[in-house]
């Protein structure tokens, strides 16, 4: 697995850490590529050290050469400083590589690691967290942190062994010049201090903003955005406005940010410049007075101007992990975030099941102090089909969502064979299960990937069952490319009913043993509609009978029905049969005359067809 139980309780939208908070996960985060992470270090180091060697070269050509007039001495150590110069190149180069490479690794471990920790989040979480923030944090900050490794090896590191290499040779070499050298540094890092908070805060704010609007544009740019906004004549320019408006803060921000960051670093890049000019001037004034040689002054001169240029690499440093820590702190605070349903200690595998589905006395709210369902207890015995009616808000499809382990009950359990859900691994659990909703889900790949999520390694023989089974296998034969046809974004390319057909193929190919259905026949024709409950009674059939909780919009469900349950603000006041309920409950008659007498007529004509 990617992703480690990092189990902080931490919201998606809480406040940023400090930075000690989050550097021990940053180190766990780090550890597996510790490896290759010290393999980019070493020559980051080699590079510092062959860095001592040009000034000191330098002073020797002017004092040992050219001053002596030695020619064969000039050639020898002109030819030593170039040969250095290529090795600083090479070591580079590898550097470079390698630290990109350990960054690379880096983002593919953290986005692995919150795309699973994603697959395991509940739907309280999808119902409640903005999809433009789950993708920034999936692509955006992971990128972001990669700097973050480049910056610590290549520059921190590197750069802090050779500034202290060169400043412990200039203190032994002259410390009057060391001191002057080191003059700048308290301003350099003052600046970088406070620059490095301001562009948190702007950025921060920029990738709240980013993230609005690409939640926004996703929102408006597809095809269900499209029929909507067109289907009711919407005025578009309210939306361009909108998008000009946020587009125009973006820009804004960005401003404040690249400006932010680039400003001191003009400010502090003339630093080399002036402590040379000093040096020069104070060293000078020895080498006029014969206390020092012309190339030690030159030599220290070329320290004092990488000292300096490693003065403004840290302060550059400081200013590049701000971002990066921002970008760290809100992938954590997803990865932190505490997932409402998870497999509980001990929970075990389920190898089989015969699908006696039980509620024992089971209460449920999404809000505290808002009750859904209050003290619930039926039982669905196996491979029986029970239907759930009543008024809208009665607590249909919470019951559900309670059967699939979307949420766990406040109170009471919940039991498969006996056995409480919470006992049972969630990947174990949904092996046996299905869901054929209302608005089929169907997503932009081919009919037959679209197929392969309830078996993914069904064979075509049974991909064709399912679809003929589901009356599916006709149409897609007619499509351009078959089964390899590629129907849109959800599934747009095909009709209402013919992707609540493919959700129905799903069902089939699986042969789950315990199956949820929010009336999948409720948008088809009557007499495709008697085709495919006929697909599913065969499905049904003893064997392979799934136990089934289905939601009733058609008179056929309740009348095909084992069982049926009347609900009423999250209690069951009643069940039976279809004919039971209409002789002593009087609400399930109300029901029943007000949503299902309409069909008896349209029913009757389809049993004669």
């Amino acid at each position: 697995m990617y992703w480690n139980d990092w189990q902080e309780p931490d919201a998606l939208d809480s406040g940023a850490r400090p930075f000690r908070g989050t550097l021990p996960k940053v180190i766990r985060l780090v550890s597996p590529h510790r490896a290759i992470l010290t393999l980019a270090a070493i020559p980051s180091l080699v590079q510092s050290a062959l860095w001592l060697l040009p000034p000191i070269l330098v002073g020797r050509i002017i004092d040992d050469a050219i001053m002596a007039g030695d020619t064969q001495e000039l050639v020898i150590l002109s030819a030593a400083t170039v040969g250095v110069a290529i090795a600083i190149i090479l070591v580079n180069i590898s550097s470079i590589y390698l630290q990109l490479l350990s960054g690379e690794r880096l983002v593919r471990r953290m986005q692995l690691m919150l795309f699973e920790k994603l697959q395991h989040e509940s739907h309280k979480f999808f119902l409640r967290t903005d999809p433009g923030a789950v993708a920034s944090r999936l692509w955006y900050d992971t990128y972001r942190v990669k700097a973050f490794i480049f910056d610590v090896i290549s520059h921190s590191l590197g750069s802090v062994v050779l500034f202290a290499s060169i400043l412990t040779l200039m203190a032994f070499w002259n410390w009057k010049l060391a001191l002057i050298s080191v003059s700048f540094l308290p301003f350099v890092f003052m600046a970088s201090f406070w620059v490095g908070k301001l562009l948190q805060k702007f950025m921060t704010t920029e990738m709240q903003k980013l993230e609005e609007m690409e939640s926004f544009t996703v929102e408006r740019f597809n095809i269900n955005g499209f029929i909507l906004l067109s289907g009711f004549g919407y005025d578009k320019s309210i939306d361009l406005k909108r998008f000009a408006d946020g587009t125009g803060e973006l820009a804004r921000l960005h401003l404040l940010t690249n400006f932010a960051s680039h400003v001191p670093f003009s400010v502090s890049a003339i630093a080399p410049t002036i402590i040379a000019a000093t040096v020069y001037l104070y060293g000078g004034m020895r080498v006029i007075g014969e206390e020092t040689s012309l190339g030690a002054l030159v030599s220290f001169v070329a320290f004092s101007t990488i000292l300096g240029e490693k003065m403004v690499r840290l302060g550059e440093l400081h200013i590049a992990l701000s971002g990066s820590t921002g970008a760290l702190r809100r992938f954590f605070q997803l990865m932190d975030a505490k997932t409402d349903v998870n497999d509980t200690p001990g929970a075990r595998d389920l190898d089989a099941t015969q699908g006696r589905l039980s509620f024992e006395d089971v209460s449920f709210a999404y809000e505290p102090g808002e009750p859904i369902i209050q003290n619930l207890s039926f039982e669905a015995d196996p491979g029986e089909m029970v239907a759930l009616v009543g008024p809208s808000g009665a607590g249909k499809t919470s019951i559900t969502y309670l059967a699939l382990r979307f949420y766990d009950p406040v109170s009471g359990r919940v039991k498969l064979d006996g056995l409480d859900l919470r006992d049972i691994r969630l990947s174990s659990l949904r092996k046996f299960t299905s869901i054929v909703p209302q608005e089929s889900v169907v997503f932009h790949t081919t009919v037959r990937e679209n197929l392969l999520i309830a078996k993914p390694d069904a064979t075509d023989e049974e991909i064709v069952a399912a679809c003929r089974a589901a009356q599916l296998h006709s149409l897609v034969e007619s499509l351009p490319d078959g089964y390899e046809t590629v129907v849109g974004e959800m599934g747009h390319r095909l009709s209402g009913g013919e992707r609540q057909r493919l959700a129905i193929a799903r069902a089939v190919l699986k042969q789950p043993k315990f199956l949820i259905m929010d009336e999948p026949t409720s948008s088809l024709d009557s007499i495709t509609e008697r085709s495919i409950r006929d697909a599913l009674a065969s499905m049904r059939s003893e064997g392979s009978r799934p136990t089934t909780i289905v939601i009733a919009h058609r008179l056929s469900t309740i009348l095909s029905a084992d069982k049926i349950l009347v609900l009423d603000e999250g209690r069951c006041i009643d069940s039976g049969t279809h004919e039971e309920l209409l002789a002593r409950c009087n609400l399930y008659l109300r029901l029943y005359e007000e949503q299902f007498a309409s069909q008896r007529a349209e029913a009757l004509v389809v049993q004669h067809l």
